[in-house]
């Protein structure tokens, strides 16, 4: 009877929302298509939260993106990763921001603009704000075209929908819940009980039960806390999404509920805090009800019992019910049961200082300064530095901190140099080692000591970096037939710092797509004149200033 009465309550609360919602402004849908999603609101993405609905475009770029109500463009966006291209339209009058993300391009009138300031800057990439009045847009008119721009893993069209007043994101679906039919309820993989100074199975390790299994029960004894991994479906595409809404209840007593319907891009990273993190790389997505310490994330997780933790401490059952729903209450319910056996805990051995989230912490030893400031840490943790000398390296190899604790703000980290006999300190390269692979951090030379802000613990040193960029002709003997001149460029450490093209000694606009590490120009005759040989010049630099030049000629 509990389970109902509890079951009830979730169910009003869902529909108590979806009948606030009722009065919602009505937004013009994005696209004349059928729409189908490729992602929602809210799903735990690495290091943040997605921030708006994905629709699917069929496989497709150029489809027509029609604004969702009147008002301005207020920001436009290029660049070859993160939304590639993005327009922002802000509606006064309803105190709401669209956002439209990975576009083909730009309507027009405001491909006019914003293709003059490139020009005047001389600059593929550009961040571009307006004031009211410079570029009004009605509702249903055509600002854009859906693509594949930036960081997009196929052609959709990215659509957030950001309170005007506070920058939080909101769930687009709340608006456009009408345009979808769904009857699927959420799925579940997994069901797992993390120890938190308890034992589980007789381990201090975490155990693991398909749906399937969950026949059996988990054997536990003192602290230990729940995880479960799932995903929501839709009809008609065999996409998965992230639960909107999960609880937690225990002997009838929910004992934990998180939601995410709006959130501050501030707490972004937060999303670290609601899976077990520590074991991402092995298990993904568990999803757990361990609150930690710094409650970064608000009103978006609310728990009953201490940090989201259940203390098993007699020898009973205990019945756990996980309750995982959609915004359009399709909902799964979970049992499983908790046997309280009891059993000698292990005393935990903590190498290491103890450092605080409460506070800043520091540490500075052996050629090395790390400097945490409060707000840093999610929880208190015990923070150890292993150095040892390997060659190859300009310092000490340092294993800073534990891989396995997430990081909610930068800190500061200074290298001391072991042997600073490199000329040009510019090649100096600051390098994150994982295994036999290297990758570069942003880092700068002060005096004999690489300085660093970073936001993951891990193994650095020092090296350094002589080779340029490559740059490599794609499609070369098809430029003048298909009207377009591409390169290749990479960079084998460093990373791409900036890039330069020019056709017959004038700059043009060659666009850099980054996943593919392509930039190429689309030929125009205004600028490049037809019927003759033209010589093009790419200038690639790395972010260590090492420089490659290639010329080529071809006739157009």
């Amino acid at each position: 009877m509990r389970y109902l009465i509890l079951l009830f309550v979730f169910a009003t609360l869902i529909f108590q929302k979806s009948s606030a919602q009722e009065n919602l402004p009505e937004l013009h849908r994005p696209l004349n298509i059928p729409p189908v999603l490729s992602g929602n609101f809210g799903e735990l993405r690495s290091n943040h939260f997605h921030s708006g609905i994905d629709f699917k475009t069929q496989g497709r770029t150029g489809f027509k993106i029609h604004c969702a109500a009147d008002g301005y463009v207020s920001r436009i966006l290029v660049s070859p990763w993160g939304f590639g291209r993005a327009v922002y339209v802000t509606h006064p009058q309803l105190g709401l921001v669209t956002v439209y993300g990975h576009l083909e391009s730009f309507s027009s009138k405001i491909n006019k603009i914003v293709v003059e300031e490139q020009y005047r800057r001389e600059t593929f990439r550009i961040d571009m704000e307006f004031k009211e009045g410079e570029i009004p847009v009605k509702k249903g008119e055509v600002i854009a075209l859906s693509g594949n721009a930036g960081s997009s893993g196929g052609p959709h069209l990215h659509m957030d929908v950001r309170d005007l007043a506070t920058g939080d994101a909101l769930d687009p679906m709340n608006y456009f819940k009408h345009l979808f039919k769904d009857n699927v309820r959420p799925e579940v993989r997994s069901i797992a009980l993390y120890p938190h100074g308890g034992v589980v199975e007789d381990t201090t390790i975490a155990s693991f039960r398909t749906p399937q299994e969950l026949s059996q029960p988990f054997t536990a004894w003192g602290r230990v806390a729940p995880a479960i991994k799932a995903y929501d479906k839709m009809p008609g595409a065999n996409n998965i999404y992230g639960i909107k809404y999960l609880s937690l209840l225990v002997d009838g007593q929910q004992v934990y509920h998180r939601v995410i319907d709006r959130f501050s891009f501030d707490v972004t990273r937060g999303v670290n805090t609601l899976i077990e993190y520590s074991d991402y790389a092995n298990n993904g997505w568990m999803m757990t009800t361990y609150v930690p310490k710094a409650h970064i994330l608000g009103d978006m997780v609310t728990t009953t019992i201490p940090n989201g933790i259940i203390d098993i401490n007699e020898e009973r059952d205990y019945s756990c019910r996980f309750i995982l729903s959609d915004e359009h209450g399709n909902t799964t319910n979970v049992d499983f049961i908790i046997k309280g056996k009891r059993q000698p805990i292990p005393k935990t051995e903590h190498i290491g200082t103890k450092f605080y989230c409460t506070g800043d912490n520091t540490y500075n030893l052996n050629g090395l300064k790390v400097f945490i400031p409060q707000g840093a840490l999610y929880d208190d943790i015990y923070f150890n530095v292993v150095t040892t000398s390997l060659d190859g390296y300009f310092s000490d190899v340092h294993k800073v901190g534990d891989t396995g604790i997430a990081l909610h703000r930068n800190y500061d980290m200074a290298i001391t140099l072991t042997r600073d006999t490199q000329p040009d300190k510019a090649k100096y390269c600051l390098v994150r080692i994982n295994g036999k692979r290297k990758s570069a951090v942003t880092a700068k030379y002060d005096n004999g000591v690489m300085k660093a802000s970073l936001n993951r613990f891990g193994r650095y040193a020092v090296t350094i970096d002589k080779t340029a960029p490559k740059i490599v002709p794609s499609r070369q003997k098809r430029w003048a037939r298909n009207g377009k001149v591409s390169y290749k460029i990479s960079d084998n450490l460093s990373g791409i710092e900036s890039y330069r093209g020019e056709i017959d000694g004038k700059w043009v606009m060659f666009e850099f797509d980054g996943k593919n590490a392509l930039i190429s120009y689309k030929l125009e005759s205004n600028r490049v004149k037809k019927g003759r040989s033209h010589k093009v010049k790419i200038t690639v630099t790395d972010a260590c200033g090492n420089t490659s030049t290639r010329t080529d000629t071809f006739t157009w």
